[in-house]
């Protein structure tokens, strides 16, 4: 299917991506500055707003989940369901503005196992659309404190189908933007920490490019920033790409090291000129598909 296909959504949405800083240890002030976002991206004209990895949350080394291998005390109680007292702030902010929200948050296990995961919602403006459970974890940092997802969704929206990796399944996964794209993603989003190594900003640009050019789909990053979680410093630089025909990515806007709202309008029946000369889904599931299940076998092989 082509992403200019109208039954998919708009043809055109404008997308805010956030290089955001969360307040440290206090969830309700981040809450309300998350709100305030929010209605700027309505102010600026977004149909959608990302913001990054584990946005509602004090992010960084905890040594009592070091210490135990597992979620503290203190970061179980920061855990919220998906539809919890949080989604309900997010979604109140979301439908007064008419703005889609994308926002990474612990979340707490349904079945009151304890566990929790590194989560990003998918919220419209009158509904919890789903959401999205880390797969690949840093291993200890993550792997102390947080449980793997077990499933690759895309999210069926009002502005098109989405496909959601959270930072190391993005940098380090490229099957599953491959397989989120066969699936039908046109939009691949990223919300991450990445922390200030060096060039990190331009590797999450480039990253990010490629995410977008290797599929045909448009991507992007949103990055946490500032110092007051303590180490690391997060790098900041959010990017928003699309693949541009006839030639390479390009990016369409890209954040400096400070907190920053950057704006960009995706064009999908540009992207789509694309598919008139490489439609790459339709060879992959039909003339290429023992291709395709070549490297499904390669991939299950030990």
């Amino acid at each position: 299917m082509r992403p200019d296909d109208p039954d998919l959504g708009p043809a055109t949405i404008t997308v805010g991506c956030a290089n955001f800083e969360s307040v440290a240890r206090d969830k309700a002030a981040t809450i309300e500055k998350l709100q305030q976002w929010i209605a700027d991206a309505g102010r600026r004209g977004c149909d959608l707003v990302v913001f990054p990895e584990l946005a509602l949350n004090t992010w960084g080394h905890c040594a009592e989940c070091a210490d135990t291998h597992g979620p503290c005390a203190w970061h179980r109680d920061q855990a919220e369901l998906a539809d919890g007292p949080a989604f309900r702030a997010v979604l109140e902010a979301a439908a007064a503005h008419g703005v889609h929200v994308i926002y990474g948050f612990e979340e707490a296990d349904e079945t009151g196992s304890g566990a929790i995961y590194n989560s990003a919602n998918v919220v419209a403006p009158d509904r919890l659309v789903g959401t999205y459970r880390k797969l690949h974890l840093g291993i200890p940092l993550e792997t102390d404190r947080f449980t793997p997802g077990d499933a690759l969704p895309v999210f069926t929206t009002d502005l098109g189908p989405i496909g959601i990796q959270i930072c190391y399944d993005f940098y380090m996964g490229p099957e599953l933007s491959r397989v989120l794209a066969m699936k039908g993603a046109r939009l691949l989003v990223n919300p991450t920490g990445r922390s200030n190594l060096p060039r990190a900003r331009e590797h999450l640009e480039q990253v990010t490019n490629v995410r977008a050019h290797e599929n045909l789909v448009a991507a992007v990053s949103a990055n946490r920033v500032g110092t007051s979680h303590g180490p690391p410093e997060w790098a900041g630089g959010s990017v928003i790409a699309v693949p541009e025909y006839p030639g390479f990515p390009v990016t369409l806007a890209r954040a400096g090291t400070g907190e920053e709202l950057i704006t960009a309008a995706l064009d999908f029946a540009a992207i789509a000129r694309w598919y008139d000369l490489l439609p790459w889904r339709e060879w992959r599931a039909g003339p290429q598909r023992p291709i395709t299940d070549l490297v499904a076998d390669e991939l299950a092989a030990p």
